[in-house]
């Protein structure tokens, strides 16, 4: 049961492949829409997600896993749920994680916005193209306040819900 959690976890969460370096983008948004962001809105997203990865690979898994969270139906954040805590930390602990990169930022809504990254399986520094996990997380905004959530199909249904509102 638990390797099933695992496996499921780690498929929605990431994708193990070869990676090539490509610099943080800032796309707008293409949807009409306007989200009012400052500097120290990147800032803190940037702050967050390199916390998050970094405690990734200094192999605190149970510290990252407590930075993340879901966005429930009514827009409001909560912590993830034992199941998904469950595996994450047996997704970020059964791989030895060398290093990660910010692939990108896209900043489009409050409830819009991906980071994509790396995880480096192979010290990005002396290996060249090293194996990788793909990830992505969308941070949110509430109140003023950034959270890195989740991006599965549930997190997705949400957000469109709340878009229809």
């Amino acid at each position: 049961m638990k390797l099933k959690h695992y496996i499921l976890f780690a498929t929605a969460l990431c994708a193990i492949s070869s990676c090539h370096d490509s610099p943080k983008q800032v796309q707008p948004s293409d949807n009409g829409q306007q989200m009012e962001l400052s500097a120290n809105d990147t800032a803190t997203v940037q702050k967050i997600v390199n916390e998050y990865l970094q405690l990734v690979v200094d192999d605190r898994a149970d510290e990252a896993v407590s930075l993340l969270y879901v966005l429930n139906d009514d827009g409001q954040v909560s912590p993830i749920s034992e199941s998904q805590r469950e595996g994450a930390l047996q997704a970020f602990t059964a791989f030895d994680i060398k290093g990660y990169a910010i692939k990108t930022f896209a900043f489009h809504s409050e409830t819009d916005t991906e980071v994509k990254y790396a995880l480096y399986l192979k010290d990005p520094l002396t290996t060249s193209n090293p194996p990788c996990i793909n990830g992505l997380i969308k941070p949110v905004r509430r109140n003023g306040t950034w959270y890195i959530t989740l991006a599965n199909d549930e997190g997705v249904h949400q957000e469109k819900q709340l878009q229809n509102r």
